[in-house]
């Protein structure tokens, strides 16, 4: 019994990746843009989003569900969503999306978020290299909470990808245009806004410069006032690579 109590934590293995800085150099971007769809299709899955087949992990429910923790690779997750019933019970949407690699930004990002996404950011990279898609439906942030996402995002060996729903405005912008590149996404009835970066974190042009390809005096002038963009706008901009297929 002793030994037991005295036995060691099992190890927790996190896949991270290095990325060469971004801000070293301003790449220029092809502004042709792609439209893809995340929604399920009838005859197959699609490539991207909740529907997809390849990703994530089959959700398979039981007793545990319920009571204290999923299963035992993905642990305890803090409800914070709308349950949806199920024939064995109500189960709460984040374990739906979790087990999917999906993680949903839906409030103004403050460091109570930013705690719950670098979880589970880091727990995902831990499970598998498997891509991870963050949905974004936000004003804005303080801006070393979301920084200290795109830090994370940047660091965990899994792409990272990015889809606007609704809006994508001020510093949470910066976790929209900081995903990987070819996997920004925006729904085509958004709306994408830059400012001028709050506080001393002048560092934000910069961002939007490497993520873009667009000058830095660009990106400047466009941040002394509030800029909004279409979904379309925005990607022509550079601040995503394309626009998720909808039937208006």
């Amino acid at each position: 019994m002793a030994a037991s109590a005295l036995s060691p934590p099992p190890s927790l293995s996190i896949s991270t990746r290095y990325r060469a800085s971004a801000l070293s150099s301003v790449p220029q971007r092809n502004s042709t843009r792609s439209t893809a769809c995340a929604f399920p299709c009838p005859n197959g899955y699609s490539k991207i989003g909740l529907s997809n087949g390849k990703r994530g992990v089959p959700l398979t429910l039981g007793e545990r569900d319920f009571h204290g923790s999923t299963t035992a690779i993905y642990g305890t997750i803090k409800a914070f969503m709308p349950a949806v019933m199920t024939p064995v019970g109500p189960v709460d949407l984040s374990v739906v999306l979790f087990r999917n690699r999906t993680i949903f930004i839906g409030e103004h990002i403050d460091a109570m978020v930013a705690q719950r996404v670098i979880s589970q950011l880091v727990t995902l990279a831990a499970i598998d290299d498997a891509d991870i898609w963050v949905y974004l439906n936000s004003y804005g942030g303080d801006p070393y909470s979301v920084l200290a996402i795109y830090d994370c995002m940047s660091w965990v060996k899994p792409k990272v990808g990015t889809v606007c729903f609704g809006m994508a405005a001020s510093h949470a912008t910066l976790v929209l245009a900081g995903g990987e590149k070819g996997m920004r996404y925006s729904m085509p009835n958004a709306r994408i806004m830059i400012q001028q970066p709050r506080g001393a974190v002048g560092k934000i042009d910069l961002m939007y410069a490497a993520f873009t390809g667009q000058p830095l005096d660009l990106i400047q002038a466009y941040t002394e006032r509030d800029r909004y963009f279409s979904a379309a706008e925005a990607a022509d901009f550079g601040l995503i690579d394309g626009l998720m297929e909808t039937a208006y």
